[in-house]
């Protein structure tokens, strides 16, 4: 009888031990899965977001899109008909406002795809880069007094502007002096939340490296405390799995969010190819770490049945087949 009591409070005592130690395996996982995340945003940060030869390499490609035309066309168009728009119409410019808006256009077209232009539209995006972000506190954040995301393709507008006064009705623009912000074009109207959250990105950027060591430190602690270390294995997996989802989830959600905050569909689906240029390089990241997550998964769930299968049994187990071998009378 006493051997049995003996047993049942050793059996007790090392339930009880595994209950603590599973649950501080559970918050340190929740630390590595919400800190995998935050990594991989604040790596992002860093190595495209607040790095302006990266940022200009991702764009370099966005004035071939077919909506970046149709955006910087209605800009060009509309500074053109302002131009237009005289006190005394010159003699034969009766038409002037249908022909600047068929003529824009095809030369805007034609501009942003021209490879001579490469190194202007290059200048224009780096620049941008350079107002949208500030360095406050030795931290590169949103620049607060920049309330709106604006390219300067005044060189391009110069060269539209060459090419259409060629044509005998427009002729008369070549006297006209454009205006101060002729060529700048609106991206995207900035907003208060888009602003917190690249202030956020900032912020953990400072702490990327203790980020990184913190999940190692916490996953390395999971594995020494949690009495069954392939099953913190497969849960940092699927953790890591979800939390891909959720911040995939997130990316595609801001883009949707953009025809909400902006009014006209041509800028909407130029922001959308913007968003989706820029944030290629995370999407790619998210990917990897999805994978990543599940092959940690497959791993940790078939070492785990091997080592249940043909593995040392847990101290409780064995307590329990003691007793069941030796029933009390």
């Amino acid at each position: 009888m006493e051997d049995y009591f003996q047993q049942l409070v050793r059996s007790w005592h090392s339930v009880t031990s595994r209950t603590v130690r599973e649950a501080v395996a559970v918050l340190l996982l929740l630390i590595v899965v919400f800190g995998s995340g935050f990594s991989a945003l604040t790596t992002y940060a860093d190595l495209v977001v607040f790095d302006e030869d990266r940022f200009a390499e991702e764009l370099a490609g966005i004035f071939d899109d077919e909506d970046v035309h149709n955006v910087v066309a209605s800009s060009f168009t509309a500074t053109t008909a302002e131009m237009a728009d005289l006190p005394v119409t010159p003699v034969g410019s009766a038409g002037a406002l249908q022909t600047i808006q068929q003529e824009i256009p095809a030369v805007v077209r034609e501009l942003l795809t021209d490879e001579a232009n490469d190194r202007l539209l290059e200048r224009a995006v780096r620049q941008a880069h350079s107002d949208v972000l500030a360095v406050v506190g030795g931290t590169l954040v949103a620049n607060p007094p920049i309330r709106s995301v604006e390219v300067d393709l005044g060189p391009i507008f110069n060269q539209a502007l060459d090419e259409i006064v060629t044509n005998e009705d427009l002729a008369f623009l070549g006297g006209v002096t454009p205006p101060l912000d002729a060529g700048v074009v609106t991206v995207l109207q900035r907003t208060e939340p888009g602003d917190r959250f690249w202030e956020f990105l900032g912020q953990l950027q400072d702490r990327q490296s203790s980020t990184i060591t913190l999940i190692l430190l916490c996953g390395i602690g999971a594995l020494l405390i949690s009495p069954s270390r392939t099953r913190v294995v497969w849960s940092i997996g699927i953790g890591i799995v979800a939390m891909a989802g959720i911040l995939g989830v997130g990316i595609y959600g801001s883009r949707a969010l953009l025809a909400v905050l902006i009014d006209n569909t041509d800028t909407v689906r130029a922001a959308q190819a913007i968003h989706e240029a820029l944030l290629g390089d995370l999407s790619g990241r998210l990917l990897d770490m999805a994978l990543i997550g599940v092959l940690m998964t497959v791993i940790g769930a078939v070492v785990g049945w091997v080592w249940r299968r043909y593995g040392p049994k847990p101290p409780e187990e064995e307590a329990l087949a003691v007793s069941e071998a030796n029933p009390v009378a």
